[in-house]
């Protein structure tokens, strides 16, 4: 790794994110899913992917896309660590802090280790869409399963308070 000095330009290599909003993956923006179940039955359901934190599905997702930049700062703290693995040094410039191996003296190398950056933020990306979208068709089977489950018993119910109906309306007439 290359040593700065105080009052040094250097770039740091900077990959942040910015929010931007996209159809819901799973709704498609129709607001809701359809379930088929095994014995063919489909049930349809409010989309939970696109309703994180609202009461009712959106048809859009926030997603967040990163932008790299080569941001030109100047190095007025140095920081120096010494331990039996060697000397790490910890750049900064007022009151923030710099990974040295994201800081370059020219522009071009600081903005490819910045697509370095986006490309593994990138893939963390993926893998948190693909596990909530697992997720969410669980729960949305597990919900279809629950309702289907609670018809089923207030079906039950309904039965078994016609039949008290007819007897009390027969101790009635006797």
């Amino acid at each position: 790794m290359e040593k700065f000095n105080i009052g040094d330009n250097v770039y740091n290599a900077r990959c942040q994110w910015a929010s931007k909003r996209e159809l819901c993956p799973i709704c498609f923006g129709k607001l809701q899913v359809t379930l088929v179940l095994g014995n063919n039955d489909s049930v349809i359901l409010p989309c939970n992917y696109c309703a994180p934190g609202f009461e009712y599905p959106t048809g859009c997702i926030s997603i967040y896309d990163y932008i790299i930049e080569a941001e030109l700062v100047t190095i007025t703290d140095i920081k120096v660590e010494i331990s039996s693995s060697g000397e790490i040094y910890k750049y900064h410039s007022g009151c923030y802090s710099y990974d040295t191996e994201n800081l370059f003296t020219n522009k071009e190398d600081a903005l490819k280790r910045a697509v370095e950056l986006k490309e593994v933020l990138d893939r963390d990306q993926e893998k948190r869409i693909d596990w909530i979208k697992k997720d969410k068709k669980k729960s949305f089977s597990w919900d279809a399963g629950y309702h289907l489950r609670h018809i089923k018993d207030l079906k039950k119910e309904i039965e078994r308070h016609e039949q008290k109906a007819v007897l009390c309306k027969q101790r009635a007439k006797e």
